[in-house]
């Protein structure tokens, strides 16, 4: 979703099976960039100019990624568990092996960071190709999926609610639920309890 200046924008988180149905589908497609994007904005919890911002040797044989967060001015640390490090190994291999001072997710040609606006054309292009079922799906998309995925893996408690409200640095425990979607799932429980 591209966002037009003074209009407020949202995201949809996706089930972690269709995010994972994704991932699958770009890499046997063999759209490794887009596999990347993806996968480094689920596993860091990252905005997309976070990841933009991030150059191979940030993120190849380390097990933090250290970040300064664009929106914020907050840093980050941010564990890169095995599986993650070897993910990323093969796919800058599948990528050519790039120059390690390039940024992760860029143009081949010009070798620059991709614009919100073209990944987010991108997004809506594998939407379909890979019929996701998500309404609004964009860059966003990914962090709202990595948020969901923590509250759901954890048992859907109280803990992990503070603890991506620690990590998303958000301003309470309310705002987290809205973001990914937990406020309108205990308001779409309340409707559907009605019986006639």
């Amino acid at each position: 979703m591209t966002q037009i200046k003074g209009q407020l924008t949202t995201a949809d988180y996706l089930h972690i099976d269709d995010y994972n149905r994704l991932v699958s589908g770009l890499h046997s497609d063999e759209l490794y960039v887009w596999e990347l994007f993806c996968r480094l904005a689920f596993c860091a919890g990252l905005r997309a100019s976070d990841v933009l911002s991030l150059k191979w040797k940030h993120v190849l044989n380390v097990d933090f990624i250290g970040k300064l967060e664009q929106k914020t001015q907050k840093g980050r640390q941010i564990k890169l568990n095995a599986s993650v490090r070897n993910k990323l190994s093969e796919l800058y291999q599948l990528l050519g092996s790039p120059c390690k001072e390039l940024p992760v997710v860029c143009n081949p040609k010009t070798k620059q960071p991709y614009s919100l606006e073209y990944i987010n054309r991108k997004l809506k292009d594998f939407c379909v190709r890979y019929r996701l079922p998500v309404k609004a799906f964009s860059t966003h998309t990914f962090r709202k999926t990595f948020g969901r995925y923590v509250y759901e893996n954890s048992g859907r408690n109280a803990e992990s609610l503070i603890l991506l409200n620690t990590i998303f640095r958000h301003s309470s425990v309310e705002i987290t639920k809205r973001y990914i979607g937990i406020r309108q799932d205990e308001i779409n429980r309340v409707f559907d309890s009605i019986q006639f």
